[in-house]
Formats: structure tokens, C-alpha cells, sequence
């Protein structure tokens, strides 16, 4: 058998220019990614069920890898001497994503099918492990560490694109997650939404989860039959398919945002439609009633048992 000797994380050089892998994201972590991550684009595609304890979903994580720009001296941001690799190129810089999971809910947290580039990935617990620390692995094959509510990858990185591709459930509760389920006391009807706030959306799924590296989302979602779903972005009215007993939507790809600013809300809404009587299309005779309005008009979701006080808006049949 080979033995491998192995830097836990990377080469010790690399090791010395990073922050310290804490919980959170420290202003070092979130300022050296910064530095070194761009483009970065998020496909999720969620599965949405009535009553269960968690979210599932995929996500496929692009994000260009870089090193920072040398000042006059030759030097990268870290003082370090800056390195220029052609695209594609084994790179010195690991993806560091954030992935924290709810106390007393870890079970609920879990990802599996890791891949990174089409090269599927082991999981190691990082827990106790020190940056630069060396162990010997036998038969050692690719990996990405747990470690401090942060998912570390340093095998099949390289400069330019990296495409990161994982499944994942995280835990939906009635108040303290990110995922919220509410039941209405009137009908007992059953609504998810997301509440990400400023430092959520990594309990949810990995992520970079610091305002300024923001990205495109792109968001499909299968919903119970009857459900209503609505997002950042418009969704067409012939882009979903329906089974027996589901529906899945799919959302136009968001402008750049931060991570705490995608959202989503299903469940059993009514849907009114603010009128726009300026809709160009309608002189055209593309559209006509209802269509005409969700095509520029705003949309309003409403619980259906709040429906009858819904004032102002047309409803969706109209």
C-alpha cells in the first residue's frame, strides 16, 4: 500500500496565509474569500413536502477561484509573492463554504454525494485538527473536511471554475430556522418560507454566507399539488410540470444578491394580481385579463383563509 503524507487542509505555505477556521465568518475569513472568490452562481433545486421535518434539495455551487492581485511589490494581498496559473491548473487556494447546523436539530443537517469537478469527494470530520498539521493516510483518496461549521475543500480545486455539486436536508421548525413552517390556526392549512437574515442562509444549505460575495440564484422547487410558490424572481406561466400529486416551478436566475436576501414562500396562498393597466403587451393582443396583469402587475400571496380581506387586487381566476 502507499502512504501519503498529507497536509490536513493544504501546503504549509498556503496554511500560513490563512485566517483561523472558526465558527461564524470572521472579517479575516470573509476578507481573504473576498479576495480570492468570483462569479460565484447557486442552482438549487428543493423538494417541498407536506409536514416533513426537513427541506431536501441539490445544489450545484460555481464559483471562480483566484489569487488576489499583486501590488507593485510582487505581492498578493496577504503579503504573500502572488502566483499567476493558467485556468484549469491544480490550485494552492481552497473553497471554504459555510454549513451550520441548528442545536439541538445536527441530525436533520446532513449532505452526501459531494462532488467537486465530476470527482466525487469522502467527508472527514475536521474536528481537532490543526492548520498545516501532517498525518499519514493510507490509500488516501479525495476528501473535504467538516470542521467549525465550515465545509473545506482543498482535492480537485483549480484556478478558474470549479463547479461543487452535493445534496443536502437541513431542518424546517416553527420558529428558530431559517426554513419556518406555519400552520394556521384558522384552517390549518400549512405554509414554508425562508427567513435567512444576515447569517442564515448557511443553516439551510452551504454557502457562502457574507454579503458582499454575492451571487445569481437559480431556483426550481416541487411543491404538494394546490400549493402556491413565489420567489425573487418571475417564474413563467408554462415553465412547471405536475405529476398525480406535485408540481415543480422553476424561477428565472436572480441578479447578483446576498445571501441573505434569496427567499421563497409556498404553501396554500391565494393569489391577487395588482393591475396594470399599462401592460404594452395587451395593445398587442398577447395578453389578455389576468395575464395581462401577471405579466407586469405585481403579485399578491395571501393566506387562503385570509383571502376574503385581501382589498385592491384582482383575483387570479379573474
Amino acid at each position: 500500500m502507499r502512504v501519503f503524507l498529507l497536509t490536513i487542509l493544504f501546503s504549509l505555505g498556503v496554511a500560513a496565509q490563512m485566517p483561523s477556521i472558526e465558527p461564524g465568518v470572521s472579517h479575516a475569513l470573509a476578507q481573504w474569500r473576498a479576495a480570492r472568490y468570483s462569479d460565484v452562481r447557486y442552482k438549487l433545486n428543493l423538494t417541498l413536502e407536506k409536514m416533513s421535518p426537513v427541506l431536501k434539495g441539490t445544489i450545484e455551487i460555481r464559483v471562480k477561484v483566484s489569487e488576489p492581485p499583486a501590488s507593485a511589490g510582487g505581492q498578493n494581498a496577504v503579503g504573500t509573492k502572488a502566483e499567476t496559473r493558467p485556468a484549469g491548473s491544480v490550485s494552492n487556494t481552497p473553497i471554504i463554504l459555510d454549513w451550520r447546523k441548528i442545536a439541538g436539530h445536527e441530525k436533520d443537517s446532513t449532505i452526501s454525494n459531494v462532488r467537486i469537478n465530476d470527482t466525487p469527494l469522502e467527508r472527514r470530520d475536521g474536528k481537532g485538527f490543526q492548520l498545516g498539521e501532517v498525518f499519514e493516510i493510507e490509500d488516501a483518496k479525495p476528501y473535504f473536511l467538516e470542521v467549525n461549521e465550515h465545509l473545506i475543500f482543498r482535492d480537485g480545486v483549480t484556478t478558474g471554475e470549479n463547479v461543487i455539486k452535493l445534496d443536502f436536508t437541513s431542518p424546517i421548525l416553527t420558529s428558530g430556522s431559517a426554513i419556518t413552517r406555519y400552520i394556521d390556526k384558522e384552517d390549518g392549512a400549512e405554509y414554508i418560507y425562508s427567513l435567512f437574515v444576515p447569517s442564515d442562509a448557511s443553516t439551510a444549505f452551504p454557502v457562502f454566507d457574507q454579503p458582499d460575495l454575492k451571487a445569481r440564484f437559480t431556483l426550481g422547487v416541487t411543491v404538494p399539488n394546490g400549493w402556491e410558490i413565489t420567489s425573487n424572481t418571475p417564474r413563467g406561466e408554462f415553465n412547471w410540470a405536475r405529476t398525480d400529486t406535485t408540481t415543480r416551478y422553476e424561477f428565472d436566475e436572480t441578479k447578483p444578491i446576498s445571501s441573505y436576501v434569496f427567499a421563497f414562500a409556498a404553501g396554500n396562498f391565494e393569489r391577487f394580481y395588482d393591475p396594470a393597466p399599462e401592460n404594452p403587451y395587451a395593445a398587442i393582443g398577447l395578453c389578455t385579463g389576468a395575464m395581462c396583469a401577471d405579466g407586469v402587475g405585481r403579485k399578491i400571496y395571501v393566506r387562503k383563509s385570509q383571502a376574503a380581506f385581501a382589498v385592491g387586487a384582482v383575483p387570479k381566476s379573474s
